[in-house]
C-alpha cells in the first residue's frame, strides 16, 4: 500500500482570524485557568482566601467601618469623582500610619520627629492636590484616546474621526455661546458627545448578536476612565512623591533642624 503524505506546511488556513476573537478567547482560557476547577491553582487560591479573610476581619473592616469612612462613604457615594477619591483615601491611610510611625519613633529626637511629620503631611497634601489636577488636566486628551480604543474594538475606522468632528463642532459653537453670554443673552452650552452612546448607536455595534458581548465592549470602554485615574495617582504618589518630592523636602527638614541647633549653641553662649 503507498501512502502519500502531505507535508504540514502546505495546509493553509482557509480562515481568518479576527484579533478580537483571539483576544477574547484567550481572557477565556486565563479565566477557565484561574478558576476553583482548576486542580493547578486551587492550593493558591485556598490560601490566598484565607489571608484575604484575615485581612479583611482583622485590618480592613476596622477602617471601612470606622466613623470617618462612613462619612465619607456617604458624602461622595454619588461623586463622579468616586475613583479618585478612593484612591485618596488609601494614600491618606498609608501615609497617616506613616506619619503615625514618625511621630512615636523613639529614635529620633522630638524636633527631628515633628519636622518631619510636618514634611510628609504637606507632602501628602501637594501630591494628592497635584494628582487631582494632573487627572483633570488630561481628561480631554484621554477621552481621544477611549474613543480610538472604542474604535479598534468596534473594527470601525471611521468611529475616531467622526467623533472628533463632532467634538471640534460642539467646542467651536460653545465658544460662540460662551460670547452670547457675556452678552446678556440666555443660551445653554452644548455638552460632547459621550463615547458610549456614540458605540450604542453604531451600526457596527448593533450588529451584535450576543447581549454579551456587547456587555464586554461597552465594559472595557468604561474602564478606560478609572484606568487612566489609576495610572496617575499611581505616578503621582508612587514615583513622583518619592523621586520629586520627598528627597528634597528631607533636605530642607535637615538644614531647618541645623539652623536650629546652631541658633540655640549661639544663645547658650
Amino acid at each position: 500500500m503507498n501512502l502519500t503524505i502531505t507535508p504540514l506546511n502546505q495546509y493553509k488556513p482557509n480562515f481568518k482570524a479576527n484579533p478580537l476573537t483571539v483576544l477574547d478567547s484567550g481572557e477565556q482560557l486565563i479565566q477557565q485557568a484561574t478558576t476553583r476547577d482548576s486542580s493547578l491553582f486551587a492550593p493558591f487560591e485556598k490560601k490566598y482566601d484565607k489571608f484575604t479573610n484575615w485581612l479583611a476581619k482583622n485590618v480592613t473592616s476596622k477602617y471601612a467601618e470606622s466613623k470617618p469612612i462612613e462619612y465619607l462613604a456617604n458624602k461622595f457615594k454619588d461623586s463622579k469623582n468616586l475613583f479618585q477619591h478612593t484612591l485618596t483615601v488609601g494614600s491618606v491611610i498609608t501615609s497617616g500610619l506613616y506619619m503615625q510611625r514618625t511621630y512615636t519613633n523613639k529614635d529620633l529626637d522630638k524636633d527631628r520627629r515633628n519636622t518631619l511629620v510636618v514634611n510628609q503631611g504637606l507632602t501628602l497634601a501637594l501630591s494628592t492636590a497635584g494628582a487631582y489636577m494632573l487627572d483633570k488636566f488630561l481628561n480631554g486628551w484621554w477621552e481621544n484616546v477611549t474613543a480610538k480604543f472604542a474604535g479598534h474594538l468596534l473594527e470601525d475606522d471611521k468611529f475616531y474621526n467622526d467623533f472628533l468632528k463632532k467634538k471640534n463642532a460642539i467646542i467651536k459653537e460653545n465658544k460662540q455661546l460662551k460670547e452670547a453670554l457675556k452678552k446678556g443673552e440666555k443660551v445653554e452650552l452644548k455638552s460632547i458627545p459621550k463615547i458610549i452612546d456614540l458605540i450604542k448607536e453604531n451600526p457596527k455595534f448593533l450588529q451584535i448578536g450576543k447581549q454579551e458581548a456587547k456587555d464586554l465592549l461597552l465594559t472595557k470602554v468604561k474602564g478606560m476612565s478609572p484606568l487612566k485615574s489609576m495610572i496617575v495617582f499611581g505616578f503621582v504618589y508612587r514615583y513622583f512623591v518619592p523621586v520629586v518630592v520627598t528627597k528634597p523636602a528631607n533636605k530642607l527638614c535637615d538644614m531647618y533642624l541645623e539652623h536650629k541647633k546652631a541658633k540655640e549653641k549661639a544663645e547658650q553662649k
